[in-house]
């Protein structure tokens, strides 16, 4: 073993780590499944195609907010929320995800809808 090797590998290295931020935004989308369907069910109904919709997560919000947010956690994180939408049939040109630390005790997921019908 290495100092390199014990940076990469383990229970606490940052391969499994990211798979592991990676698995958590995807089941955020399973989790939220309810919320993102009424939502997308509202803004259809009247018509709107560009739109938001902002959920709180508890995933590891220190980790996310990190180098403000400019991290491979937070990357894993939001690759596996884009991976969760495109299991759902919303694919990445419908939809970016973004960290919202607006707020300094919750911290968000925004997600930026774009349909063009």
């Amino acid at each position: 073993m290495s100092l390199k090797t014990d940076y990469y590998d383990g229970s606490t290295g940052l391969i499994l780590q990211m798979d592991a931020a990676f698995a958590a935004g995807n089941a955020f989308v399973t989790t939220n499944l309810a919320t993102l369907s009424a939502a997308l069910k509202a803004q259809a109904a009247a018509g709107v195609t560009t739109f938001t919709v902002t959920i709180t997560t508890s995933d590891n919000p220190a980790y996310l907010r990190g180098n403000n947010g400019n991290n491979l956690y937070n990357k894993s994180y939001q690759a596996g929320i884009i991976d969760g939408l495109a299991q759902q049939g919303i694919y990445d040109y419908e939809v970016a995800v973004a960290l919202n630390t607006k707020d300094n005790v919750t911290t968000s997921i925004d997600f930026n809808f774009t349909f063009n019908p």
